[in-house]
């Protein structure tokens, strides 16, 4: 199914204390549907005042993105990949895993998007 399907193909992300982390490939749509809700929320008061909160995602990408990883707890055993355990991992590791889950998604995103704005135009008009 890989060809045509977001399947479990992962990109291993490796660390220099030899840690790693296996990421998602690519998204699925209900991934980025999952992400999307997290980062835009809509809310209102006592009906009225309609209102949009922003959040970067960044949370929400992790937590979909990541597959797996070799990070054990004090005692050497594994510690599972779950929301509370992504949250409090270290900087160091949250952004690497980031920065390969957008390269990603941009090229990924590639695949969809016109490569230029002439691609855009109608045929007809130019426009």
């Amino acid at each position: 199914m890989g060809k045509y399907f977001c399947d479990t193909e992962t990109v291993r992300v490796t660390f220099d204390d030899a840690q790693w982390v296996d990421v998602k490939e690519e998204f699925s749509q209900e991934d980025q549907d999952y992400m999307i809700d997290q980062m835009a929320r809509a809310e209102t008061t006592n009906g009225k005042n309609a209102s949009l909160s922003l959040h970067l995602g960044k949370l929400a990408m992790l937590e979909r993105g990541i597959v797996a990883w070799s990070f054990t707890d004090d005692q050497g055993k594994p510690v599972p990949v779950t929301k509370k355990a992504i949250s409090t991992l270290r900087l160091r590791y949250r952004e690497r895993v980031l920065t390969e889950l957008n390269r990603l998604t941009e090229e990924a995103g590639r695949f969809l998007a016109p490569t230029t704005a002439t691609e855009c135009t109608s045929p007809s008009t130019g426009n």
